[in-house]
């Protein structure tokens, strides 16, 4: 037996946002005003996903299996039940949906996605949502072959479409590629840390909002309202921000793990990475990295709370510097972009003794 989830991705049907005077001709689409009940059949380009059962989770299966969704099943609590892949897109959809939602991410504080791999206690609790916010990470893509099967009514919402994802760093400054792909043992060949660029944050927010309005369409004035709030903040966030790294446009920060080129490229810096295609470096790239962090009067390597720090302590060691946490997959995004500017900015203002 298979089953369908619905597919909210790729792009909007411009056709039909002219004809609803949504955008203008060669104007980027944006949401409506005025949003007066469900959307018109092809707002979204929707794609339906074939989903296959696996024998592996057929256990959890049997316990969603035939269980509908609907906010009237649930007595208890009259929030609506959504998923969101990792912690930052989390803090998102709550920011938005309010009082009206109940959010849980797949990932945990601390827990690397890229070697994230569910439970059968993860099928089962998304079997039981109506939407989950995606950010197109391969972990992602696997829980949903398995899940679908139980839950057809759950809405996918891809809340990174319309940004154009940039390559994954490499030491140095490198960029792995699509035709890289094959040759690197990393899971995904695109950087997925959309979120630290608060000028991608708030496109995400916006497909959260669009998404929860075509679950929830009741409420859809309330979550309109909340996003507005939500792009104030961002908006502020980033304006203290830029002001804050100004001066150090064109700077270097080196970090263990490369999730951070979003945030470099929305003020003007450049990552260079410890980690190499998903890998401790070797003794000679090692050599090459103290090096070039020496060059740039490097005096403090970040690591991020989810990755085993030994590798950047041996280079921090080189160069006489420090290791210093840094997290972009925190539960609060705002915060978290504030504390890595605030970090950075340090970094660069003390001169490396």
């Amino acid at each position: 037996m298979t089953g369908n989830c619905m597919l909210i991705t790729g792009q909007r049907n411009t056709d039909v946002e002219n004809s609803r005077g949504l955008t203008a001709p060669g104007e980027r689409p944006r949401m409506s005003s005025t949003f007066r009940g469900p959307l018109a059949p092809g707002y979204w380009d929707i794609h339906f996903s074939k989903c296959f059962s696996i024998v592996a989770i057929a256990a959890a299966l049997l316990f969603t299996v035939g269980c509908t969704p609907a906010v009237e099943n649930r007595p208890t609590d009259r929030r609506l039940p959504v998923f969101a892949g990792v912690p930052p897109l989390q803090y998102v959809v709550e920011q938005i949906g309010g009082d009206r939602v109940k959010v849980d991410s797949l990932i945990r504080p601390g827990q690397d996605p890229h070697t994230f791999e569910p439970k059968p206690q993860d099928v089962v609790a998304l079997g039981r949502a109506v939407v989950f916010f995606k950010i197109d990470m391969p972990f992602e893509n696997v829980l949903l072959e398995k899940v679908c099967e139980g839950n057809q009514r759950l809405v996918v919402v891809d809340a990174t479409r319309g940004i154009k994802k940039r390559p994954i760093d490499d030491a140095c400054g490198a960029k792995t590629t699509e035709s890289d792909h094959e040759e690197h043992s990393h899971a995904d060949s695109f950087d997925p840390h959309v979120w630290l660029s608060p000028p991608l944050l708030k496109t995400m927010a916006e497909n959260v909002a669009e998404g929860l309005c075509r679950a929830d369409n009741v409420h859809a004035k309330e979550y309109r309202k909340n996003l507005a709030t939500l792009l104030g903040r961002i908006d502020a966030l980033h304006a203290r921000v830029e002001k804050k790294l100004k001066p150090y446009r064109g700077r270097a920060f080196f970090v263990f793990h490369p999730g951070f080129g979003y945030f470099a490229d929305a003020y003007g810096l450049k990552e260079e990475s410890v980690e190499i295609a998903g890998q401790a470096p070797t003794a000679k790239q090692h050599r090459a990295l103290i090096e070039r962090a020496r060059a740039e009067g490097v005096n403090t390597i970040f690591v991020q709370p989810e990755f085993d720090p030994e590798s950047a302590r041996v280079v921090a060691r080189a160069i006489d510097g420090q290791v210093v946490p840094i997290n972009g997959l925190g539960s609060d995004v705002l915060a978290d972009i504030d504390d890595i500017a605030a970090k950075i900015e340090k970094s660069m203002r003390e001169p490396r003794k």
